[in-house]
């Protein structure tokens, strides 16, 4: 196989490559070797910069993204605080209002059972004092009509006892009439006369 065949480069033309570049490497360097050293320089510097300006951003972001986490951790720990003293009180305060319900209606209760056995006794008394007035009443109109009943019957006795006395006092209250208007009386008058007042 020939160079041509295997594709190698002839020494030759090797060093004269190698040589070339060498030479655009020096006319570089003439040319541009202090602005590319500078801008060399430049960009280690603004890579430094970069890199710590970088490096601050990223522990300013940590320091921030940390505080940011503290500050959240704290709210959230002081809300669960307050709400779990808010669940708390809420319950102690529904206890309070349970107990103060239950003991106010255990005192209505209590009230409406003495003041049910209050108006018993009330109701009670006022039945006796009925029944106990209605027997004095009833006891005092049977004596009233037995008395009235006695009255009546001595009344009719004296009235029997008197019925004579009063015919003999008409007979003689006629009589009495009879001189008044000057009528003579017969002699059959007088006598009856002086019988109706020996009698």
């Amino acid at each position: 196989m020939n160079a041509e065949e295997t594709g190698a480069v002839p020494a030759p033309l090797q060093s004269g490559a190698t040589g070339s570049t060498e030479n655009v490497d020096r006319i570089r360097e003439i040319l541009f070797g202090s602005q590319m050293r500078e801008y060399g320089q430049r960009f280690a510097i603004l890579e430094e910069r970069l890199l710590r300006e970088t490096g601050d951003l990223k522990m300013e972001l940590r320091r921030r993204l940390d505080a940011l986490e503290t500050y959240t951790k704290h709210e959230f720990e002081s809300l669960s605080d307050r709400l779990r003293t808010e669940r708390v009180e809420r319950t102690e305060s529904v206890n309070r209002v349970s107990r103060e319900a239950g003991d106010a209606t255990r005192e209505l209760e209590s009230r409406l059972a003495k003041t049910d056995e209050q108006m018993s006794r009330d109701l009670r008394e006022v039945r006796q004092l009925i029944l106990d007035r209605q027997r004095a009443l009833s006891d005092e109109l049977t004596q009233c009509v037995t008395r009235s009943e006695l009255v009546q019957t001595r009344r009719l006795e004296e009235l029997k006892d008197h019925t004579v006395d009063r015919v003999a006092l008409a007979s003689l209250l006629g009589e009495v009439a009879m001189r008044i208007r000057g009528e003579s009386l017969a002699a059959g008058m007088e006598e009856s006369l002086s019988a109706g007042a020996g009698r």
